[in-house]
């Protein structure tokens, strides 16, 4: 009856055992996962009235191939070729589950509003999304990399990595504050919905139904760093900006259902703004009332291209002489 027992019991927790690994490792799995969203033919930034050309480069490091745009400021260089060299460059870095030309974000009309400011613009599709080759995503971990290839290849093209901005879109977003906050890589980051820390965001999805799920969190990081090489607690805006000087402007809708107005307020304060100023939206902090996830350009497109121009401008230096000489574009809104 003991030699029984005893072999029950090792059975339970050998079941027990294989099923906490099983799960972690579906839940580390799917860290890895993104829906693919081609690029739409019709959406190119010829549709509003911008040159450019297709381009490939490397992440840092060589483990994926990206596919992308640049374009030249619409007054500057009269060649998408001559775009980067004494030009100050935007680098634009869509979301999850999207790509380059992502229309629900409006991200073709504000590179056309910052082309017409003289800013040269890349725009590129991160490992495994739109129409970049295939590679295993991570939640932001590895797509570091990829946007600190976006600079390199700017760099060998002739840009000054101090003129290199990047504007970062949800998940863009905070691969745009975590790649800027490794020194030398960019001149200024603009965060548009990111989240603060991802251990929160996952840590916050896991209600209702799935809060049993928080039992298997620790199983789940520890099978994302031994399987994947993904470490889920390095994956946090507000801990890299701590340790940088690189400027830095968050932009959050107030009625943000994706990610809470409240990762905003978590970064402003990791950069360093009181409590007014990131209620009053001063300086490092926009919280656009009425706007949801990655909504701020579309509610209120030109007050969120005056706040671009004037952060970039500050960070980056004069760019070429614009087409616009003024903020105001009454053609900012044409493809909203």
């Amino acid at each position: 009856m003991t030699v029984g027992f005893i072999k029950t019991t090792f059975t339970l927790l050998g079941l027990a055992g294989g099923s906490y690994i099983g799960v972690s490792s579906a839940m580390a799995a799917n860290l890895t996962r993104t829906t693919r969203v081609r690029t739409n033919p019709e959406d190119t930034p010829d549709s509003v009235g911008l040159a450019y050309n297709d381009v490939s480069f490397t992440s840092r490091g060589g483990d994926a191939r990206l596919s992308g745009w640049i374009i030249p400021p619409e007054s500057g260089a009269n060649s998408p070729e001559a775009t980067a060299r004494g030009t100050s460059c935007i680098v634009m870095l869509h979301g999850d589950n999207a790509n380059r030309s992502d229309p629900k974000t409006g991200t073709l009309g504000i590179a056309r509003a910052l082309s017409r400011r003289g800013f040269g613009i890349l725009m590129f599709d991160l490992r495994g999304r739109g129409d970049s080759p295939a590679a295993m995503s991570s939640s932001g971990y590895f797509e570091r990399l990829d946007l600190q290839g976006a600079s390199d290849y700017l760099v060998s093209r002739g840009a000054d990595r101090s003129r290199i901005g990047v504007l970062g879109f949800s998940l863009g977003g905070a691969v745009a504050l975590m790649a800027g906050s490794n020194p030398n890589n960019f001149g200024a980051v603009v965060s548009d919905s990111s989240f603060a820390d991802y251990t929160l965001v996952l840590r916050n999805s896991m209600t209702g139904i799935k809060r049993p799920l928080t039992l298997w969190f620790p199983g789940m990081k520890f099978m994302a760093r031994s399987i994947y090489g993904i470490d889920i607690t390095d994956i946090s805006p507000a801990r890299a900006i701590t340790r940088s000087d690189t400027p830095v402007l968050v932009i959050h809708g107030e009625d943000d259902e994706v990610i809470p107005v409240e990762h905003a307020r978590l970064l402003g304060r990791a950069i360093g703004a009181s409590f007014d100023e990131i209620e009053t939206g001063e300086e490092t902090v926009w919280i656009v009332p009425g706007a949801g996830h990655t909504g701020a350009f579309r509610t209120d497109p030109d007050a969120y291209i005056k706040r671009l121009i004037k952060f970039y401008e500050a960070h980056l230096g004069a760019p070429r002489k614009s087409h616009a000489s003024q903020t105001d574009d009454p053609e900012i809104t044409d493809n909203l």
